[in-house]
């Protein structure tokens, strides 16, 4: 990885089991609520289908959707809000993971392994990080990534944003979270 590479790529990525407490998740808790009321009582992982837009009022524009494709492996965003358009100044919608970062070799290599490890093996996600990549290191946003499946046999990821300030980290503003760092 380059050294312009490794400068953007400062971020924080963990993840925690399927079935951690909801309220271990801060701000996030009704989403999180919410998806693991989702989940099929023999566990694994909720549809796409299982949820309604008017489920996500309070996080309208917060919320992405991203699409896993296989062969070869690639992340497309198939929903961006219109927050999210404005904190990374791009719309991703329809887009793949990484189009529009500065350095594209960040993205391949943080990124979309921690996307392919969530898809590997299903684990809610959490991030932070400074939108660098994208020229506004003045935005600092943590995420949690839920995965989804699509009706189709493939896994989508539903990811949720708050811009926090340049001073939290993942452990200050979710305490509580049972986390392991991915890297």
């Amino acid at each position: 990885m380059s050294v312009d590479a490794q400068s953007l790529t400062q971020w924080d990525y963990a993840g925690c089991s399927l079935s951690s407490d909801p309220d271990s998740f801060g701000p996030f808790d009704g989403l999180v609520s919410l998806w693991s009321s989702k989940r099929p009582v023999e566990g694994g992982i909720p549809g796409r289908k299982d949820f309604d837009f008017f489920d996500f009022r309070g996080w309208w524009g917060q919320i992405s959707i991203a699409h896993i494709e296989k062969d070869p492996f690639d992340v497309r965003f198939v929903l961006w809000g219109t927050q999210l358009t404005d904190w990374w100044g791009v719309d991703y919608t329809n887009k793949l993971l990484g189009t529009h970062s500065i350095v594209s070799e960040a993205s391949q290599l943080t990124e979309r392994r921690y996307f392919w490890e969530l898809a590997a093996d299903p684990f809610i996600g959490v991030v932070c990080g400074t939108l660098d990549q994208h020229d506004r290191p003045f935005i600092k946003i943590i995420g949690v990534d839920l995965p989804i499946v699509d009706g189709t046999g493939g896994l989508c990821v539903m990811s949720a944003y708050i811009k926090v300030s340049q001073t939290e980290t993942v452990s200050s503003f979710l305490p509580n979270a049972t986390l392991t760092l991915k890297f």
